[in-house]
Parts: structure tokens; sequence; C-alpha cells
């Protein structure tokens, strides 16, 4: 048994290096470094996608179909980062897992769970916006559907992650002590037996290949219909800002697509490729390539939300309404009701900054000097309102 540990490589989610790598350790200067990209990563990840869930579920008017999937996508790269990343990093910088049998069973189960998760979700999203740009006059996604569909993404998602809970299970090195998190098959572990390569290629082939190949057909059919089908001068001023406004969206999802791709694709491949070459877990750098790869894969969890800051106004409106509460939770905006007799109350340090729009920063510094800045619905109204007040001569006097 010691010699099989000393050839593992766990084809889920979780690694483990030969026991003369393990012996060996790290340098100092690249822990550090490792430490520093996963908790920079880390903390982007959750925070974004706490506020992207946030942003959809406490407003009403951000409750619509393909942000329903959105939300259910940073719920899966929610749980990645908090209940698999975490404690994978940790078991990776000190080769040994320490977190018992137990966890190691959810640990690996969730890993595949949330990535089944997440490309199904991509491509529920894929096939919501196909409908809506080439079948436009087709009934649209209701929300009680779309809710039903996400249902169903995690259903499935729950089965194809059912082996992990079955054959999870930790080993121990006699000599060194070492603990391992691996997969245990009927036919041998993970990283040597034949079941488990199969079960590995066929994850791959139904959470990336597949999905991938399908968005892309349907993105490259929106992409004649958005930017080949008509000249625009053939068209109303209507039609126009319709056409350019699903440009955008279809743009952003593209996008998401394509950061999903790449930042999966090195990682099952390097599985895939060390099945066949078994000698490079013995390799001297071994474990930074596998960092890196799995670094990249989980930073797939921290991009999403990034992008849509980037490319989405009203989830951009939001993350600032969203960082200035928590600035001023924290104490870091000044508290308007603690003003000295009648004076006028000092000016908000951090919120002012909440909205970048012409007008918009006054308006949200306006209504936090009247009241204190903890109240989130005076943020909500003072957004809810701007496209609506932007033509009225109150808004033309703040600005």
């Amino acid at each position: 048994m010691d010699s099989d540990v000393d050839n593992i490589t766990c084809l889920n989610m979780t690694t483990v290096q030969g026991v003369k790598s393990a012996v060996a350790g790290m340098d100092f200067t690249l822990q550090a470094m490792w430490v520093l990209l996963f908790s920079g990563m880390l903390f982007i990840a959750i925070s974004g996608n706490t506020m992207v869930i946030w942003s959809v579920i406490a407003h009403r008017r951000m409750r619509t179909v393909t942000n329903y999937f959105l939300v259910n996508l940073s719920l899966s790269d929610l749980v990645m980062s908090i209940f698999n990343c975490i404690f994978n990093f940790i078991s990776m910088m000190n080769n040994d897992w320490t977190f018992g049998t137990r966890y190691c069973t959810i640990n690996n189960y969730l890993a595949n769970v949330s990535v089944a998760a997440s490309v199904f979700t991509l491509t529920g999203i894929t096939i919501d916006r196909h409908l809506a740009i080439i079948k436009p006059l087709k009934p649209r996604m209701s929300k009680a559907s779309a809710q039903l569909i996400i249902g169903g993404i995690w259903a499935l998602s729950f089965l194809i992650g059912s082996p992990c809970l079955v054959y999870s299970t930790t080993i121990t090195h006699k000599a060194s002590g070492l603990t391992a998190c691996i997969l245990q098959w009927p036919d041998g572990y993970s990283g040597v037996s034949t079941l488990d390569y199969i079960y590995n290629l066929i994850f791959f082939l139904v959470t990336y290949l597949i999905p991938i190949a399908a968005m892309i057909c349907c993105y490259t059919t929106m992409g004649r219909e958005l930017w080949g089908s008509k000249t625009i001068g053939e068209l109303t001023q209507r039609q126009i800002d319709s056409i350019r406004s699903k440009r955008k969206v279809v743009r952003m999802f593209i996008l998401i697509v394509l950061v999903f791709g790449l930042c999966w694709l090195p990682y099952h491949s390097y599985f895939i490729y060390v099945h066949h070459r078994r000698d490079l877990v013995y390799s001297k750098y071994i474990q930074h390539v596998y960092l890196g790869f799995y670094w990249l894969a989980m930073a797939n969890a921290m991009l999403n939300p990034l992008i849509y800051y980037c490319m989405n106004q009203r989830f951009r409106d939001y993350f600032r309404m969203a960082i200035c509460e928590w600035d001023c939770r924290l104490g870091l905006c000044d508290d308007p009701l603690q003003a000295d007799g009648g004076e006028t109350p000092p000016p908000i340090k951090r919120c002012s900054h909440s909205y970048s729009r012409s007008g918009g920063t006054r308006l949200c510094q306006l209504a936090l000097s009247q009241a204190d800045c903890r109240d989130t619905k005076l943020y909500e109204n003072a957004v809810s309102q701007m496209p609506l007040m932007r033509n009225s001569p109150i808004w033309n006097k703040w600005t």
C-alpha cells in the first residue's frame, strides 16, 4: 500500500504528490507567493460572488431570468471557493490531509458538484439568450421555468458527483505519517485505476467538452443574427437600440464562457495527461505546475464578478452600493446621526463614491446626508430613480 501512495495523483479536486516531494517541502518564498495568490483570489471570489447574490436577491428590479442563472452560477462558485478551495490549498501546501475522512468525502463530492453546476448554468444562460435572439416572437422563459431548470441543474450535478460519495477515503503513509484524501475505486487508487480514468474522462466530456462545444455553436448563431443579418441603416431607431442592447449582453456572456473554457482547460488536460505519464508525479516542479493549474481553475470564480462589474451598469451600481454599505457598517464613513447640535452633518467619506455617472454621486451623497447611511433602502431608491430623474428639473438642479 505504501508504494501505491507514492504514486497517487487524485483525478478530482484533491491531489497528493509523492512522498519524496512531500518530505522535501517547499521554499518559504514560494510558499508565501502561493499563499498571497490564493488568498487574494479567494477574497475576491467570495466577496464578489456574495455581492452578485445580494444584488439580485435584495433588489426586485434585478430579479430577471438571466440574473437568476447568474445567482446560481455565483452560488456554485461560492461552494467551490469556501468548501473546497480553502481546504485543498491548505492540504497541498502541507502535502497532508488533516481534515478527516468524512470531510474528505464532502470535499471531493462538492468539488465535482459545483463544477458541474457551473457549466450547466452557463448552458442554461446560453439557451435562454439563444431563444430570445433567434426566436424573439416565441414566449420567453418564465421565472418559474428558470427556477425549475436550476433545480434540475443541481439534481443532475448531485448525480454526476455521486461516485465521490462512494469511493472517497483517506490513507496514511506509515513511514512519513502523511495522509492523502483520494478516491479508492474497486480496481485501485485514483491515478492508477482504470475506472477512475473512465469516470474522469466522462466528467470531462459532460462538464466541459460537450457544453463548451454546444455554447460555441449557439453563440456563433447569435453572432450571425446580431452582427450579420441586417445593416444598421435598414432598421428603425428602436430596432437599433434593441440590437445594441442584445449585443452588449451577448458580448458579456461570450466572455464569461471564454474565460471558463480557458481557466478549466489546463486543469482537465493535466489529469488526462498524467494518467498516461505517471512518472510526472516525481518531477521536480510538478507541485508548482499543479498549483498553477489549480489556481487558474479556481480563479474562474474570481473573474466572473469582475466581468459583471466591468460590462453591466446595474451590477456596477449595486456593487458600489454594497461596498459603501460595508464601509459604513465597519465605521469607515461618518455617521450623520452623530453630528453635533443641528449642524450640517459631515460629508460621507466613501459612500459618496457609490455611483460614477454624472449626478449619481451627488444624489447618493444628498440622501446620505439626511439619514443614517446604514439604511440600504436609500441607496436602492436612489438607484431605481436615476433613469426617471435625469430629465427632471430637480435632477438638473442637482447636477
